[in-house]
């Protein structure tokens, strides 16, 4: 049985209410930092904090390693309890219990660090594999339009689905092709507004978010302030199980049915199943495909709601290796005729402040 330190709990709920009012972290990433925490106090035993020393801190890193964890996860949960020890080596009663020069030791080397932040190599689906989705998905019941709604208004706009779930059908203006996340309303990544223009995916990618606003306005009756995906209505089988019926009007709390829904479509089409953030990596590979303009791909990085075009290019903008030959292989064209390459790109987007 997992025995929790009473004292250690106080602190972490100061720690809390000094991420939350004073440092202006957002509850996702406070509940990313309690995880690590978590994990430092299982690896001592919910030793008092005041125990902390170098040893520790070094016996702690070990035992990550050992976990076989991703190296990103090591180092954000190695950064976050740094962290969290420096605050606390500064609180009363801690000050002379805790060094800050032990807290150092919290550090992973520069080769782990550099491990840890090297993009990774993410699946993602094509623009075709997605199109097979989309037509082998039904489209006759209120759910069934939904569901395919939902996956062609992903790739449409490359949106997340945490703020797609918060979407008001007011959000989206169907003759500008413009989907407005305002966070005042919207669920947007750091609170930013994002405007976002339909990608363009293809026609009937198009025509069955248009079809499906029309459906909600038309059909249902839906006003401006009611959800743009809403959330199913649930019963019971003969069996007793649940089973979704029809749509409220009311949102859903959070993206995992979203993510259910994808899953359920891929494996349907016989493909690997796919999550809707990976669509935006999709978005990213066609604007490397299209042989955009410095313009054009800075245009579809706002259109995903990064502030920088250097956001699109090094999160999401790894090259295929199936790509990179492409560009490779074509290097003995004439340089009028070249397409610029990522290189290119990037040194010119950073000349541009872009």
């Amino acid at each position: 049985m997992t025995i929790f330190n009473s004292k250690n709990e106080r602190v972490k709920r100061d720690y809390v209410e000094y991420l939350r009012h004073a440092d202006g972290k957002a509850e996702p990433t406070i509940r990313q930092v309690e995880k690590a925490i978590l994990r430092f106090e299982a690896f001592t035993g919910f030793a008092d904090f005041s125990t902390f020393n170098q040893q520790v801190a070094r016996c702690f890193k070990e035992d990550l390693a050992k976990q076989n964890l991703a190296k990103a996860t090591t180092l954000s949960t190695v950064t976050a309890v740094k962290r969290f020890f420096g605050w606390l080596a500064m609180q009363p009663g801690y000050k002379r219990k805790i060094s800050l020069t032990d807290v150092d030791y919290l550090s992973l080397s520069d080769k782990d660090v550099r491990a840890a932040k090297a993009p990774a190599d993410k699946a993602y689906p094509s623009l075709e594999q997605i199109e097979r989705v989309l037509n082998t998905m039904p489209g006759d019941t209120p759910i069934e339009k939904r569901d395919r709604a939902l996956i062609a208004f992903t790739i449409l706009t490359g949106i997340r689905d945490g703020a797609m779930v918060t979407l008001r059908l007011k959000h989206i203006d169907v003759e500008r092709r413009l989907v407005v996340q305002d966070p005042n309303e919207v669920a947007t990544k750091s609170g930013k507004r994002i405007d976002s223009f339909f990608f363009p995916v293809g026609g009937p990618v198009e025509q069955i978010v248009i079809d499906w606003v029309r459906y909600l306005r038309q059909g249902l009756l839906f006003g401006d302030d009611d959800p743009l995906f809403p959330k199913s209505e649930m019963s019971h089988d003969e069996n007793k199980c649940f089973i979704s019926i029809s749509l409220t009007r009311e949102f859903w709390s959070g993206a995992g049915q979203v993510r259910s829904i994808f899953k359920a479509a891929f494996e349907r089409a016989g493909l690997p199943a796919f999550t809707p953030h990976s669509f935006r990596r999709t978005v990213v590979s066609e604007m490397y495909r299209r042989g955009l303009s410095v313009s054009q791909c800075k245009a579809w990085s706002q259109n995903l709601g990064h502030e920088g075009a250097m956001t699109t290019l090094t999160s999401y903008g790894k090259l295929s290796l199936e790509e990179q030959g492409r560009l490779v292989h074509k290097s003995s064209r004439t340089r009028e005729e070249q397409p610029l390459t990522r290189t290119q790109l990037e040194d010119i987007l950073s000349q541009r402040g872009l």
